[in-house]
């Protein structure tokens, strides 16, 4: 698909689950929404939906919206502002027996806690409540698949978190594929069963949420996650069970991954998985992969600090970011004591390897 300039070519596919479509503004995920949706055309392709082709450009072939029976709901919900709460969740049910309409709204009222909202009116709602509304609107036809673009966009983060879990427990319910459409980190990560990135019109990593924001493919995929940590270094040997990567001046130990000697790599660890070794504790632990330094730089985020640590021997401003809850940060008397060791844990280490 091109638009304007901009080209769309990715692949996709999902089946009863909780996906989410992740990556920065303009690379391409609304387009895909509304792509399978039937409200924009692609140049060339076929989409399936339960093995059933609606478009197919060999066979020119391109169902209509309606007859693809696809939940949708677009940013900022579109909710008709001439309809009633329960007018909106009816609407594509008017060629129903009235009274099967009735017994279906009633139970979407009551599924997504709008009962005494349903006459109410657009403007007389909250963004929490017109974004429930629209959900139930999308699932009244009850859909194939339902796909969500930028649900929680105008929402505060409290009302963000309580609706998450209600996405997700609805998802559960109805047995359907819902693929979401964000670029808010805590969203995706909060919601996906499965994680698809996007980067400038293209499908850059997919799979499992953990495989993809703990394994990124590429220094591209790690940045985008919020991997944080992402650290120049050479291979330098293999044994076994383990990869000896060169880190500035220390030799790190990684889960073993075939990569030979002398290979530049990217060295990739998020900030929460980063452990601090307290001082009277040293000599009976594990001493793999334990550094000395002192935290250079911290803020504070609600109930958790993100500190910047810096090694004894290097020049540079800081070398981890490490995120860590507020209770820790005081119990390891970190807000006086600022030199204290690290431990990366092999485990949550990961190599990627420089791309040419």
């Amino acid at each position: 698909m091109r638009l304007d300039g901009f080209r769309l070519d990715v692949a996709l596919a999902a089946q009863n689950e909780l996906v989410v479509l992740f990556g920065p503004s303009g690379a391409g995920k609304s387009l895909t929404l509304q792509a399978i949706a039937g409200t924009m055309q692609p140049d060339a392709g076929r989409i399936l939906i339960d093995g059933q082709a609606v478009y197919d450009s060999a066979q020119q072939l391109n169902l209509s919206p309606q007859v693809r029976r696809v939940g949708y709901v677009p940013q900022h919900y579109a909710l008709f502002p001439h309809l009633t709460a329960g007018g909106n969740i009816g609407f594509g049910l008017r060629h129903r027996p009235r009274r099967e309409q009735e017994q279906k709204v009633k139970e979407l009222l009551a599924l997504f806690g709008l009962q005494g909202l349903e006459h109410r009116r657009p403007r007389e709602l909250s963004g929490g409540q017109q974004q429930r509304v629209a959900l139930a609107r999308a699932l009244a036809v009850e859909p194939r698949l339902l796909l969500l673009d930028e649900p929680f966009a105008a929402l505060d983060v409290t009302l963000r978190e309580s609706l998450r879990q209600e996405l997700v427990q609805i998802q559960a319910q109805a047995k359907i594929t819902v693929l979401v459409v964000t670029h808010d980190l805590t969203d995706a990560f909060a919601l996906g069963q499965r994680v698809i990135i996007y980067d400038a019109g293209r499908v850059i990593q997919q799979g499992p949420r953990e495989e993809v924001f703990f394994h990124p493919a590429t220094r591209r995929v790690a940045e985008l996650v919020g991997t944080g940590n992402i650290l120049p270094a050479v291979v330098e040997r293999s044994d076994e069970e383990t990869l000896w990567v060169r880190w500035q001046e220390n030799l790190i130990a990684v889960a073993l991954t075939a990569l030979a000697p002398g290979t530049p790599v990217y060295l990739c660890i998020r900030p929460t998985q980063i452990l601090f070794v307290r001082p009277d504790r040293p000599s009976s632990r594990d001493q793999e992969n334990v550094l000395p330094g002192r935290i250079v730089n911290e803020r504070m985020e609600r109930e958790t600090y993100t500190l910047h640590w810096q090694l004894d021997t290097s020049q540079a401003p800081y070398d981890l970011e490490i995120t860590l809850p507020g209770y820790v940060y005081h119990r390891l008397l970190l807000d006086t004591e600022k030199r204290i060791m690290v431990k990366l844990r092999r485990q949550a280490l990961h190599v990627v390897p420089v791309e040419p």
